[in-house]
């Protein structure tokens, strides 16, 4: 999404984000976490992704009227 740039997160940016967020008069704040704990999470692996078997949504609701087989 980002292209080549990457987009170094750091506490500040969480504090950016509340500030918008107040300024919006969105009910909403973040915890702001320390550049340890911004580190770490972005260290971690990215959980494994299983993509879902694919359905045809239409011919089961075929199959469920009994129409077209």
């Amino acid at each position: 999404m980002t292209g080549d740039k990457e987009i170094k997160i750091t506490p500040e940016t969480y504090k950016e984000m509340n500030k918008e967020f107040e300024k919006e008069g969105v009910p909403f704040r973040i915890n702001v976490p320390t550049q340890e704990e911004i580190d770490k999470w972005q260290s971690q692996p990215s959980p494994p992704y299983k993509t879902p078997p694919a359905i045809d949504m239409v011919q089961q609701m075929w199959d469920e009227i009994g129409g077209r087989k």
